[in-house]
């Protein structure tokens, strides 16, 4: 079994906001690099069998997961399409209060995707990736005004 990319980082806001921001304002946050289409909308239906996708302003999307898992605020499972050259690789999202910030750990594995002696290759892809997805959560993070940034 494939070593999986593990990511974390601090957010400084309650649990129940990170979970909101990471799902429901993700399209705020999400770096304009990292899409697919110009001028597009992203969309997390944060419940199991929910989509992860993108629309372009024509209306055309784009797959990027599926969710398996959604226990809010604590955890997030849904499957990867964008770099994995067969099927899908696996995000695990795990949040925890950590005092008054909130910890988010990443897990991102191979799963299904059957990448093999590629899958090396594509931590190295994922991580670069999720340095900057990471970063722009951080920064969306931080231009939230201290009121909307309760611990709960």
């Amino acid at each position: 079994m494939s070593r999986p990319l593990r990511r974390s980082i601090r957010l400084p806001c309650g649990i129940d906001r990170a979970f909101e921001v990471f799902t429901a304002e993700v399209d705020a946050w999400w770096p304009p690099g990292h899409r697919r289409f110009d001028d597009s909308v992203l969309v997390f239906e944060a419940r199991a069998g929910g989509r992860f996708y993108e629309r372009s302003a024509t209306g055309e999307e784009a797959e990027l997961g599926a969710v398996q898992i959604c226990e809010p605020p604590r955890r997030l499972v849904y499957s990867w399409r964008p770099g994995a050259l067969a099927g899908p690789t696996r995000v695990d999202v795990r949040f925890s209060q950590a005092g008054d910030a909130t910890l988010v750990e990443i897990t991102h594995e191979e799963a299904g995707a059957a990448l093999g002696d590629l899958w090396p290759d594509r931590v190295q892809l994922f991580d670069r990736s999720w340095s900057t997805v990471l970063a722009a959560l951080a920064a969306h993070i931080a231009d939230t005004p201290p009121s909307a940034r309760a611990i709960s």
